[in-house]
């Protein structure tokens, strides 16, 4: 596994990261096989886990396997924090001080350290940043005070889905340790602007969605009960497939879609992570093998530059 640096964390932190999103609808269906797809990416160097705060079964789940697999303390756990408000996107109008107040941060941090059962998050980001957050409320303070007792390495900021420009005032002012964003080879609009900005301010970047939620490892067709099922509604689904298979046609034959996908988004020097939701050992290792190939080929890199499309 190689490692890169996260930003003002000073944490280098595995190329892969272990989303949890999928952990626990893996765990309702065979608790044994997502307990053995952390043990399995904890075995081959994946020291970095991408937690949502308010999945308290993964969080459990999670902290039960770095008990018995003693790793709490070779765990990276990148946090994104839960509002307190729900809010339309991406443009809330909901005062910071409703969403995340200080009290609130504070609390969900602490209960997540004892959860877990580890001493310090490497990250709590406020999720579906807003640009006027900066200027209002005690999240700032109360975060700064977090780092300060030791409790989390750094701070930072998940951005909205195509809404990178929502980042660049956060990012410059030199208050944040990290970003997530989405990027991805149908949505690499980060690369304009927001990941130049993150390396010339050493602000770690989280590439979410290397897979625009499953279409890129292929699979656009969802249970009812996953989110997924409305994202991609009729004719999205219809066109997002259709694009898949006009980036299939350019892959080169020794490669999947979604290895070609996972190593477009580490080609970019600014990123220090790809964050995956996984649900058995398989697609792990599928990523792994991806991930450890190593960036593509810049004639690749260009190539693909006509298959954006969402930004």
């Amino acid at each position: 596994m190689r490692f890169r640096r996260l930003g003002r964390t000073g944490l280098d932190i595995s190329e892969l990261t272990l989303g949890t999103s999928a952990l626990t609808a893996a765990a309702r269906s065979d608790v044994a096989e997502a307990g053995a797809l952390v043990a399995l990416a904890l075995d081959r160097g994946v020291n970095a886990i991408e937690l949502d705060a308010g999945d308290s079964a993964a969080a459990t789940l999670l902290g039960e396997i770095l008990r018995r697999e003693n790793a709490r303390d070779r765990v990276h756990v990148l946090v994104r924090a839960t509002s307190l408000v729900a809010f339309d996107l991406p443009s809330p109008h909901v005062p910071v001080q409703d969403a995340y107040p200080g009290r609130h941060l504070r609390a969900e941090t602490e209960a997540l350290l004892v959860t877990l059962g580890v001493e310090r998050l490497a990250l709590q980001q406020l999720h579906a940043w807003c640009p006027e957050w900066q200027h209002e409320g005690d999240w700032l303070e109360t975060l700064e005070r977090l780092r300060a007792e030791g409790k989390i390495a750094g701070f930072g900021v998940s951005l909205f889905d195509h809404d990178v420009a929502a980042g660049f005032e956060i990012v410059a002012s030199g208050r944040i340790a990290s970003v997530q964003a989405m990027y991805n080879v149908f949505d690499p609009g980060a690369a304009r602007a927001l990941l130049p900005l993150c390396r010339k301010h050493d602000v770690g970047v989280i590439a979410r969605a290397p897979l625009y939620y499953g279409a890129l490892g292929g699979r656009l067709e969802f249970p009812r009960d996953d989110w997924r099922h409305d994202y991609f509604f009729d004719e999205h689904r219809r066109e997002t497939g259709e694009r898949v298979e006009h980036l299939r046609a350019v892959t080169p034959p020794d490669q999947s879609l979604a290895d070609m996908a996972l190593r477009f988004c580490l080609s970019h020097p600014a990123v220090s992570t790809v964050a995956v939701g996984m649900r058995n050992r398989a697609q792990l290792e599928a990523n792994l093998q991806a991930v450890l190939a190593g960036p593509l080929d810049p004639d690749i890199g260009t190539a693909l530059a006509k298959h954006a499309w969402l930004c």
